[in-house]
């Protein structure tokens, strides 16, 4: 019996096989040639490697739900809907990193194994089952980070990916001794047994208890770049490159709330006397992130920020714990997807050229790339709500939600922070088009930038007048998703 239960696990789990496959094929490719040819060995296996992960996983889909290799991971909706998302983070970001002037050509291939291993610890989060599970893949994620960050080899990369280092350790240890404090209180690992141990706790233990909630909340609060556990992400998104500033805005914050759901779902209703400090915590980390990217100059920073006030938003939907609001998360993250990563793969292409990363290097954008600078104004849009883009249909939802919880605080603090969120993306948009521009000459973005601005731009745009199909799925899985 163990054979055949190990081999149906191993098929589940094939999608990540083959990235991690994939990501040791890209890292020895490119010791196998020079210069241009080891950049383009390691793409092809790095396409190689996300076309047959793709395929993998619409093939699993129609496999049977629940837990596979001994319990460490569950397979069900909302995990096959995470790991479709962090295929697309990663797809998208090889486009980007391979087209990228802050990736030195030498070093492509490393680049590229190790977002793939980021792609395997995104996926293992959503599916875990197991707090040894989370932990791993927490790690394998934060580890492939701080190595991308610190492979430019620059002081201001060396500075950054060595304060993101000792905050994630010290992040992971404060988790982890949570993990310890209810391991020590359940002798249970995997999340269904503590949530069957956790109905059988007498009140001594309520103390403990809302320690090791708070300490692993605090633990995935720095993931995803919660106030105030967000210290580390404007100085880590500037020392970075962009792709990688790219990667961490979208693909950690995405399957660092998988996990949330995860913890919520299992320790639940433990987890619900967290409720009232998570809702200050929402309005505290959008009001944050908005107000200070208002004054950044940088427009890495400002995206640190933004993506800082983004979070916040998500936030609602977990805050009121209904189903209505597990789909508003599901359609914002969709969107958060395209908008925010289609607006770095803009940000790509002017640094690409310009060197320069201040706001100033995008004035007169619309008269040397007018394309680009449409696209960018539509990025910009979606994310500070617009309509009728996909962004305002996420931000719809989740306010929504909070209003049918009766949570309208939240739903205004949210309506107040668009707004201020308004003021500095129209800002980018007054300098593209207001402005004359620093540069003479025509503005060449590489095709594989134009794909993914492409890509992106038809994403944001169809699915925010179209959204049918796409919310009937996230409907589905969100009703699959019980807190």
């Amino acid at each position: 019996m163990v054979v055949p239960a190990l081999l149906e696990s191993l098929r589940v789990w094939l999608p990540e096989l083959v990235l991690s496959l994939g990501a040791m094929a890209a890292m020895l490719a490119a010791p196998t040639a020079v210069g241009a040819a080891a950049g383009r060995r390691a793409a092809l296996a790095t396409w190689a490697a996300l076309l047959l992960a793709a395929d993998a996983l619409w093939q699993v889909q129609g496999l049977p739900s629940g837990a596979y290799f001994s319990g460490l991971i569950t397979v069900d909706a909302l995990g096959h809907l995470f790991r479709w998302l962090a295929l697309g983070v990663i797809a998208l970001v090889v486009l980007m990193v391979v087209s990228s002037s802050d990736v030195s050509r030498g070093w492509v291939g490393e680049y590229l194994g190790l977002l793939l291993c980021v792609g395997v610890g995104l996926m293992a989060m959503a599916q875990a089952n197991h707090l040894l599970m989370a932990y791993l893949s927490i790690e394998l994620v934060s580890l492939s980070s701080y190595a991308l960050v610190a492979l430019v080899r620059d002081a201001r990369s060396s500075e950054a990916a060595l304060k993101y280092l000792l905050f994630g350790a010290l992040a992971s240890g404060v988790m982890l001794f949570g993990m310890s404090l209810l391991y020590g209180m359940t002798g249970e690992l995997s999340l269904p047994g503590l949530q069957g141990a956790l109905r059988t706790l007498d009140a001594s233990s309520a103390g403990a208890l809302a320690l090791a909630l708070t300490l692993i909340l605090a633990g995935l609060a720095f993931k995803i770049s919660m106030v105030p556990f967000h210290m580390w992400t404007p100085d880590v998104y500037e020392g970075a490159p962009v792709p990688v500033a790219a990667m961490l805005s979208v693909g950690p914050k995405a399957a660092g709330l998988a996990l949330l759901l995860r913890f919520a779902q299992a320790l639940s209703p433990a987890w619900e006397a967290l409720g009232p400090m998570l809702a200050v915590l929402t309005v505290l980390t959008m009001t944050l992130g908005n107000v200070v990217a208002v004054v950044q100059q940088n427009v890495k920073r400002l995206l640190a920020y933004s993506t800082i006030g983004q979070v916040g938003y998500l936030l609602i939907g977990l805050s009121v714990r209904t189903t209505v609001g597990l789909e508003a998360i599901f359609v914002y993250l969709v969107a958060y997807l395209f908008m925010n990563l289609g607006a770095f793969a803009c940000v790509t292409a002017v640094c690409n050229e310009s060197r320069d990363e201040s706001l100033d290097a995008f004035r007169g954008l619309s008269r040397r790339a007018p394309a680009l600078a449409a696209l960018l104004t539509v990025f910009l849009l979606s994310l500070a709500g617009i309509p009728p883009l996909l962004g305002f249909l996420g931000k719809f939802l989740l306010f929504g939600s909070a209003i049918e919880a009766s949570r309208v605080w939240l739903a205004v603090a949210g309506v107040v922070n668009s707004a201020i969120a308004l003021y500095y993306y129209v800002n980018i948009i007054r300098q593209m088009y207001l402005l004359a521009p620093e540069r003479a000459g025509v503005l060449q973005a590489a095709w594989p930038l134009r794909l993914a601005v492409g890509v992106c731009g038809l994403a944001t745009v169809g699915l925010g007048l179209f959204p049918g199909s796409l919310l009937e799925w996230l409907r589905a899985v969100a009703a699959a998703t019980r807190l």
